[in-house]
């Protein structure tokens, strides 16, 4: 279902940059841990969280590697708001500091690709170009190092290792109801669900979104299941966080109980 495509080339977004940029003596005394990443293809951006709480993406084509500024953890987090615009953008561009632009436009299958543009402190950038899905992979792992950078203490912060990540999950098996007139002309589907999982383990209901259904019943199926499953909230270095999470469903009628829709009556004589 996805398509990406990853490569390096200087762009626009480059003229926003300082153009020298100068790493003071506190910033370079920063220790920086690896909280997750992501990989598109060949190219792979982790998100690393740092003493002074603050977060940058360290990302690698090849043996090409490129390491953003530093971001403000509450910019970071006021960003992240752009997940509720994912489906129809109202801007052109969305611009994280120095770190991050991007920049949706329409794909040939008629839904929303993006462009994504990482730059370094001096100006180089690299680029890749995701779907729906692969966005929200991108914005669950920067969304995970701002949460690190939260509940994280100064003494964990100060670790060498790498952030303990586990994701979430569900707390037990749970089968969505059906929907009716899908199995009534025995129709089979699935949809693709995104939302966020909150420290007590339930899917925040404003956060649901669709990402892709077969139809438009399977969606409201998977939406009314998630109001009632239960997950194990995520957690980073065994603190609990709030975390976007995409999961699919899948709806099958059973090949051993056929269902014959709209029966034709038989009049009795």
């Amino acid at each position: 279902m996805r398509s990406r495509r990853a490569g390096s080339s200087l762009h626009p977004f480059a003229a926003l940059l300082v153009a020298c940029a100068i790493a003071s003596p506190l910033a370079a005394q920063n220790n920086w841990r690896v909280v997750q990443s992501v990989k598109f293809g060949r190219f792979n951006t982790a998100v690393e969280v740092s003493s002074a709480r603050t977060i940058r993406l360290v990302s690698a084509i090849d043996t090409s590697r490129l390491v953003s500024p530093e971001v403000e953890l509450d910019t970071a987090a006021a960003w992240l708001k752009i997940l509720g615009e994912a489906d129809h953008p109202k801007r052109a561009q969305y611009t994280l500091g120095n770190a991050i632009l991007l920049q949706p436009y329409a794909a040939d299958s008629g839904k929303v690709g993006y462009l994504l543009t990482l730059a370094d402190t001096v100006s180089n950038t690299r680029q890749v170009i995701m779907d729906r899905g692969g966005l929200g992979e991108f914005l669950c792992m920067l969304s995970n190092g701002v949460m690190a950078a939260r509940v994280l203490t100064d003494d964990e912060l100060r670790r060498p290792s790498a952030v303990a990540l586990t994701t979430a999950t569900l707390a037990k098996p749970y089968t969505p109801v059906y929907p009716r007139t899908a199995k009534l002309v025995g129709v089979s589907g699935a949809a693709l669900m995104e939302f966020v999982v909150d420290t007590t383990g339930r899917a925040v209901k404003e956060s649901i979104d669709c990402i892709d259904a077969t139809f438009k019943d399977f969606s409201d199926a998977a939406r009314a299941a998630l109001m009632d499953m239960e997950f194990v909230p995520a957690m980073v270095d065994g603190h609990k966080i709030s975390q976007i999470v995409q999961l699919p469903f899948e709806f099958k009628l059973s090949a051993t109980m056929p269902i014959t829709p709209f029966q034709t009556p038989v009049r009795r004589r």
